[in-house]
């Protein structure tokens, strides 16, 4: 069969096993480095193999040529409706003329098939294949034809490995060809002496053997009981019928126990072959002295073979026994190929996805790590937090490219999640805060250093402003309030040529879970701030804020007073140059 489908596959899996390793799967270069090696070594050595192939079917098949000859003779309607039988075993040559060149010797164009000498059960495979690569529409019209001598066989152990060998190659011939090829049984035992009459030898018929009855091979199939007893046959032809009949039960006796059975044996790990249809013919010219038949007729009648004439007609192969030979229709080589690419494609697709999915949960893995550790780390850890913070930021970054310009194809296939990473990202980084300054001892006025101490610290009781283990302010609350807003002005208003920085700070008494104490606390501090902004014209740039917990108390948290002093909200004005300056209010 012509092996260039196969190399179209071949071909094509290695483009696809390469594009998986370099685009999709989440390896190494030198991982990749290797498995492109090996893919290139597994499809090279298999395209060598081929062509080796190739080259040993040109040698094998010398008689191709000569076939072409003799069918472009034949119209085209036969020659494509003709089977195809190959002949092999040991009567097989008996078919084939002798007077003739090597190539017309082994083949024969009879009305009903082409008949095509085989020497050899090893190459039946290498035969069909040189057929159908050179007329590809054969294909489904090739059966086999096992030719057998018993009389040339001394030992039924030798018999028996020959048709085991036979069985293998039809095997190997049918896996080649992707369906069962229909193989037919002859079996010529010479039974000479019974046939041959000087003045009147009885006609040389084929004999069919089925189910377990033996039938005359004529046009009627007429059964053999009927042949022996016809009435209107003389009565000297009918006697030599009668001893031929016991003799034609025997060889089917020794047909369906010796060669069926091997053809069928189950401890031959490969698929049995039963033969389509089985003949034999009772002349034979080739024999060898203690043959199997010979031990067979001496063991049940005790007389010696009856093989002692010659009868010099010519063998002709039986048209009618392979007349109504079943056409199959295997797939030809282009369904096969595509077949084929469908199947490599649909592996492919399935190692994209499994690769792409292993990808995204890589992304999502490293992502959702870099964001615990973001929320583990503490917040007065300024540094350790801004790092985290900037490698969230890369994070981010790459999302966003990836939604502006696509994802990479290696975390495609659909299964691609990034913006509800990239939303996660954004929720994460909405809580951080910057260090806040240290309060700086010096203002700069008309270029003049001035030392002064900083504002006084305004602190808020926390139980004026939210109940308690909350971050909503009360609704009593805005007296409080207000009273803060205007200490704020009166400070701001002090030093109106001077940048301030409004630094919000909450804490809390030690009681509770430091950090869910840490996490109300900078509540609290958002929520003065927020309600500073909605009041007043400060804009939120000028302020920062923080939560401490219970890290810096007043006084000890041991009574209760202690503890209540501690809860608080503190507002200090820092001065800065850079931030902002607040005009003075009429």
């Amino acid at each position: 069969m012509s092996d260039y489908p196969k190399r179209i596959q071949i071909i094509y899996a290695a483009i696809l096993s390469l594009l998986l390793l370099f685009v999709f799967l989440p390896i190494t270069i030198g991982w990749k480095i290797i498995g492109a090696l090996l893919v290139l070594a597994v499809s090279g050595g298999l395209l060598w193999r081929m062509r080796r192939y190739r080259r040993m079917l040109a040698l094998s098949t010398t008689n191709i040529e000569f076939l072409a000859q003799k069918l472009d003779l034949l119209p085209a309607r036969q020659r494509y409706r003709l089977p195809i039988l190959l002949v092999v075993g040991s009567a097989a040559k008996d078919f084939f003329p002798k007077d003739l060149s090597i190539a017309e010797s082994n083949i024969i164009v009879s009305s009903e098939a082409v008949w095509i000498y085989i020497d050899e059960y090893s190459h039946l495979p290498i035969v069909y294949d040189s057929l159908i690569a050179k007329w590809p529409d054969m294909i489904g019209r090739v059966g086999v034809f096992l030719a057998l001598t018993p009389e040339l066989e001394d030992k039924q152990g030798f018999l028996i490995a020959k048709l085991q060998a036979f069985r293998q190659s039809w095997v190997d011939t049918c896996r080649i060809a992707k369906y069962q090829l229909p193989v037919y049984l002859s079996t010529h035992v010479g039974l000479n002496s019974l046939i041959y009459d000087e003045q009147n030898p009885l006609p040389v018929y084929w004999y069919q053997l089925v189910d377990h009855k033996l039938f005359l091979l004529d046009r009627y199939l007429s059964p053999l009981n009927n042949w022996v007893n016809d009435i209107k046959t003389p009565s000297s032809e009918r006697e030599r019928r009668l001893r031929l009949r016991p003799f034609l039960n025997e060889i089917q006796s020794w047909i369906e126990n010796v060669v069926l059975t091997t053809l069928a044996d189950t401890k031959q790990p490969i698929a049995k072959c039963k033969p389509t249809a089985i003949a034999i013919y009772p002349v034979n010219q080739s024999i060898i002295n203690n043959n199997i038949m010979q031990k067979q007729w001496e063991s049940i009648t005790t007389l010696p073979l009856p093989n002692n004439h010659k009868i010099e007609d010519s063998v002709t192969p039986p048209d009618s026994l392979i007349k109504f030979m079943p056409i199959s229709s295997p797939f030809s080589p282009i369904g096969s190929m595509v077949c084929g690419l469908i199947t490599i494609t649909s592996i492919f697709i399935i190692g994209c996805l499994g690769a792409s999915f292993w990808n995204n949960i890589k992304l999502s893995d490293q992502i959702q790590n870099d964001i615990r550790h973001y929320h583990l780390i503490s917040m007065d850890s300024y540094e350790e937090k801004r790092q985290a913070l900037d490698q969230l930021k890369k994070d981010r970054a790459v999302l966003n490219r990836y939604l502006a310009q696509g994802e990479p194809v290696r975390l495609g296939m659909g299964l691609y999640h990034g913006q509800q990473l990239l939303e996660l990202l954004n929720i994460s980084m909405s809580d951080y805060v910057a260090k806040p300054p240290e309060p700086e001892k010096i203002i700069i006025k008309e270029k003049e250093i001035i030392m002064k101490e900083p504002p006084p610290v305004i602190r808020l009781d926390s139980l004026a402003l939210f109940e308690s283990g909350q971050s909503s302010l009360k609704s009593d609350s805005t007296k409080t309030l207000i009273n803060a807003l205007v200490e704020m002005k009166k400070q701001i208003n002090a030093n109106p040529d001077t940048g301030w920085l409004v630094l919000i700070t909450g804490h809390t008494d030690s009681t509770g879970d430091e950090n869910k104490n840490i996490q109300l606390s900078f509540e609290r501090a958002t929520a003065v701030r927020n309600w500073i902004i909605k009041t007043s014209d400060i804009p939120e740039t000028c302020f920062a804020i923080q939560g401490y917990g219970a890290k810096k108390p007043l006084v000890s948290n041991d009574t209760l007073e202690g503890r209540a002093k501690n809860r608080r909200v503190e507002i200090v004005l820092v001065p800065q140059m850079s931030n902002c300056i607040l005009a003075n209010e009429h």
